[in-house]
């Protein structure tokens, strides 16, 4: 429907954040192309020229310049003169070298991902997860079946991972515990830094074969191998006996209420009668209003793995339905909180 009449300010402010949402496609797959080309790292040493980016990515320099400009805009790259690029605090985070980097992160926007975004609406009128749809398998069988992916969507876990370890172990307190038990816990990120942090805790890292022996390198370069055992399993069936701390982090939200229930009963069955769950995940606030970071999150469960983010409440409900006693709730770096589950 077309007007004449002027939009006021308000509108046109209006118009233009409402575009920049439907258009957030573009920009993922902007921030994404940079990040597989390795641009951030080609800019490691200081800005260079859209010319010896193209040269150094073998791309075309008129199309690569187009994306670099955007980017640009974006705030990910500075521009000091035209056709010239340099890195900003938020580009910093896609070169490979650097603690905080979230490159493997970025990589996962690709056609995997998309793909499971596609059929959100039959996802949302069926029930089942875009990867079910697009696929005819979950997400995890579907990495399962592509190797170069799964280690790529590991790498990512442990960059994500690596923003909220180093807070868990500062901020829990671990002194009544000696041996802790990392359920599904990846390539060892988070239980290598509470190990290097608490010098008397043994740790067990649980997790899938094909995951489990990545994790090896990580203990070892983290110092802390000698103080780990890795055990490889199924955390649906059993999980290794006798911890005084269980550690769930990232892992329950990939499950429906159903699952993460049977997650939990393994730990209880598993854990002597001092033992805890300490549940590492999003919190999502009884006002959500605002916790955008989060409820994407929460619409990304619900596409590719059918698991879902959860309010305290939600978690509460779960450890009880388990046969445990949930305990206090520890903020560690915002929107994440450790949640205890006693033996009830």
């Amino acid at each position: 429907m077309s007007s004449t009449v002027e939009p006021t300010q308000e509108e046109r402010a209006a118009a233009t954040t409402l575009l920049h949402m439907i258009w957030g496609l573009h920009i993922s797959r902007a921030v994404h192309l940079a990040a597989e080309l390795g641009v951030a790292d080609q800019l490691a040493g200081g800005e260079q020229t859209a010319a010896a980016l193209a040269g150094a990515t073998k791309t075309d320099e008129p199309a690569l310049y187009r994306v670099l400009r955007l980017l640009a805009a974006l705030g990910v790259l500075t521009q000091p003169e035209p056709g010239s690029f340099g890195l900003t605090v938020l580009g910093e985070r896609l070169r490979s070298d650097v603690p905080a980097s979230m490159r493997n992160w970025a990589m996962l926007a690709d056609t995997v991902g998309f793909r499971a975004y596609e059929p959100i609406l039959e996802a949302v009128r069926t029930g089942l997860t875009g990867a079910e749809i697009a696929y005819g398998a979950t997400i995890f069988e579907r990495l399962r079946d592509d190797p170069p992916r799964a280690a790529r969507f590991d790498a990512a876990m442990a960059e994500r991972t690596a923003a909220f370890a180093p807070s868990v172990a500062a901020a829990y307190d671990f002194a009544g515990m000696r041996l802790i038990a990392d359920i599904g816990g990846g390539q060892g990120t988070l239980l290598a830094a509470i190990l290097r942090r608490h010098k008397h805790l043994r740790g067990v890292l649980f997790e899938v074969a094909d995951v489990a022996r990545r994790a090896a390198d990580v203990l070892r370069e983290a110092g802390v191998a000698d103080r780990c055992e890795i055990v490889a399993g199924d955390f649906f069936a059993d999980v290794p006996d006798g911890a005084d701390g269980y550690l769930l982090a990232n892992v329950l939200h990939d499950w429906d209420d159903g699952r993460a229930v049977q997650v939990l009963q393994a730990c209880r069955r598993a854990m002597g009668g001092g033992g805890r769950v300490l549940i590492i995940e999003r919190l999502i606030p009884d006002d959500p209003r605002g916790a955008v970071p989060v409820l994407l999150s929460d619409l990304n469960m619900l596409l590719l793995s059918g698991g879902q983010e959860r309010t305290n409440a939600e978690y509460g409900m779960l450890l009880a339905a388990a046969g445990l006693r949930p305990g206090q709730v520890q903020p560690v770096a915002t929107p994440y909180g450790v949640i205890e589950g006693f033996a009830a």
